[in-house]
């Protein structure tokens, strides 16, 4: 049998459990706009009944104790989250690609008057005008000009080119130490967590914390996950922990074969990227951008073989036999090609006759000039022009792809992350609508209390009064 004060303790028990409905709906509410934050719910359960099933006891049933709060509980779909991790580092490693080749279309501004296919033109077209007129100064003054003009345009991209290169090691070099940041707090907060969760509570917040670092620390570099007992998580980057329990590895910058950036453990193996901003920015650094550079290499050097070839067969106007009419340095052609100094300094040594004392003869130059039409590049299938437009048009090819892919990959993210939204995202139309529900609710279970109060009024003060 019951006490009286028994409906006192089924009504509080209804108090509490709506006030911390309302609390948790508040602190949704507040929490609206918070990145990467969870809606989160009060799991409810009804209070183990009075009495249990006996033989020694016989009556009309059981009764209710009211009711308990079981837990509060984050919605999030741990599945929808692994697969968002996977989906953001492909996602960041193609924006990375298309942002980078939007960079070097730029360095090569084709179609225009500025291209390097203009300012080569012009200097073939200025071979034919000294091959015209041999023995005019001016002719040949312009020709030193448009070379220099060549030398210089070869010489800027490349410098842009290598910039860009070192750009992008400055970069990976920043985003390792995010990394690095990114991991230690992630070790932090499973320390918080394990505190928490030991103690048979739940750290809704800080696990709302921890995945959003993850999602962060997973458009970097390729991650595992692995959810451990006490409520930490494993970090694994290429089959090594990162983090474990509270503690986290650090990542150094370290340098490849090449002399360039690359991310390593602290006993000196090269980290596994898998798919990801860094891995993409170093595989642009290795891949496209140094290929691209290598054929401009290759055209600064092929042309200028090709002229000195033909150029030292000729005689200048001083009577001299003459030499190379362009200088570089082997495996760096593009960055430090420049018109040879004799001829920089006296535009006369420029051999464009076939044999000394023959001033009138331009049939080197004229020679020279055909170079325009020779296919002296590719296994002798393309022209000088030929390359460098199937350079340009390799570039515009790779942009355009990475463009379309990035695309792609950013509404694949765009839809995981709307579908996580609609999973845990906080609508507030029906946390007012909870609010009302939950208002109520505690209305009703105080009613409750007076009601009983007023039962106990009668029991204790006029209970026995009458006939006194």
């Amino acid at each position: 049998m019951t006490s009286a004060w028994f409906g006192l303790t089924i009504g509080l028990s209804g108090l509490r459990a709506a006030q911390t409905m309302l609390d948790t709906a508040a602190h949704n509410t507040a929490n609206a706009s918070t990145v990467g934050y969870s809606r989160q719910r009060v799991r409810l359960v009804a209070s183990p009944p009075f009495s249990y099933p006996a033989f020694n006891r016989a009556g009309f049933g059981q009764l209710g104790t009211g009711v308990s709060i079981a837990a509060v509980e984050r919605i999030r779909d741990r599945f929808l989250d692994a697969e968002i991790r996977t989906q953001v580092g492909a996602a960041a490693a193609w924006t990375t690609r298309r942002d980078t080749l939007a960079r070097v279309e730029t360095i090569l501004p084709e179609p225009t008057s500025a291209g390097l296919s203009g300012v080569l033109a012009r200097f073939w077209s200025a071979w034919h005008d000294v091959a015209a007129e041999p023995t005019s100064l001016a002719a040949r003054s312009a020709l030193v000009e448009q070379a220099a003009s060549l030398a210089s345009s070869l010489n800027r991209t490349a410098r842009q080119l290598a910039d860009l290169a070192s750009s992008l090691d400055g970069e990976l070099r920043d985003r390792i130490g995010e990394v690095n940041d990114l991991a230690a707090r992630i070790a932090v907060l499973n320390g918080q967590i394990q505190r928490v969760v030991v103690t048979g509570e739940r750290a809704n917040d800080l696990e709302d914390a921890r995945d959003l670092l993850l999602e962060q620390l997973a458009e970097l570099v390729t991650v595992g996950v692995e959810r451990q007992a006490d409520g930490t998580v494993t970090v694994l980057l290429g089959g090594t922990d990162l983090v474990s329990g509270d503690t986290a590895r650090t990542i150094v910058v370290g340098s490849d074969a090449g002399g360039h950036v690359e991310a390593q453990w602290s006993w000196g193996d090269a980290v596994e990227l898998g798919e990801g901003r860094l891995a993409a920015l170093a595989e642009l650094r290795d891949g496209p951008l140094a290929s691209y550079r290598n054929a401009l290499d290759e055209l600064a050097a092929g042309i200028a073989d090709a002229v000195n070839a033909l150029h030292a067969t000729g005689v200048d106007a001083t009577g001299t036999a003459g030499g190379d009419f362009f200088t570089y340095t082997s495996g760096d052609a593009a960055a430090t090609l420049a018109v040879a100094p004799p001829v920089a300094a006296d535009p006369r040594r420029v051999a464009a006759a076939a044999a000394a004392g023959q001033p009138g003869d331009g049939s080197v130059a004229a020679a020279i000039a055909e170079l325009r039409s020779a296919r002296i590049f590719g296994s002798g299938t393309q022209t000088a022009a030929d390359f460098y437009a199937g350079l340009v048009g390799r570039i515009g090819a790779d942009s355009r792809s990475a463009q379309g892919i990035a695309d792609g990959q950013s509404a694949v993210v765009d839809y995981l992350r709307n579908r996580r939204e609609s999973v845990s995202g906080v609508s507030l139309d029906e946390e007012a609508a909870d609010m009302i529900r939950f208002q109520h609710a505690y209305a009703a279970a105080a009613r409750v209390i007076t009601a009983v109060d007023e039962l106990l009024d009668t029991l204790i003060n006029r209970t026995g009064v009458v006939g006194r």
